[in-house]
């Protein structure tokens, strides 16, 4: 038996697939009570930070989650070239602007190859959701004086 074999038949293995990763995505969702549409999309909540995960199959198959930080209206905006904060911050995460909420969204994408069970999913949802806490809370020490 091959090592890919050997996982899938491990309760909560993934099996590389979008196909399974999908299918995970439409049972988590269907568990917060919500209806999960032709391509599922979870949304959970911590503390300030709303993130919505589902697949994405262009130029190779990853998992995105993005990362809805809290309203800080255009007093928060700083262009992304005033280099006020570091790539360190960033923490392998794209950061823009959504002028008609007055936030900041947070994106990474996640190769579902690096997703070998559901726990490793749920991770990677939570290493999202305080990559963007962090990098929300260091700007907000290079935000300008009111």
């Amino acid at each position: 038996m091959n090592n890919r074999q050997e996982t899938t038949n491990i309760p909560g293995a993934l099996d590389g697939s979008m196909a399974r990763l999908t299918g995970l995505l439409r049972e988590l969702v269907e568990l917060t009570g919500e209806e999960a549409g032709a391509v599922p999309v979870l949304e959970l909540r911590f503390e300030d930070i709303v993130t919505r995960t589902s697949v994405l199959a262009s130029d190779g198959n990853y998992l995105l989650i993005t990362a809805l930080l809290p309203p800080c209206g255009d007093a928060g905006y700083v262009a992304q070239s005033s280099g006020a904060v570091s790539l360190q911050a960033a923490q392998g995460m794209e950061y823009l602007w959504h002028a008609d909420q007055g936030r900041h969204v947070g994106m990474r994408t996640v190769p579902v190859a690096a997703l070998p069970d559901e726990p490793s999913v749920m991770d990677a949802i939570l290493t999202t959701s305080d990559r963007a806490a962090a990098w929300f809370s260091s700007r907000r020490g290079h935000e300008p004086a009111a």
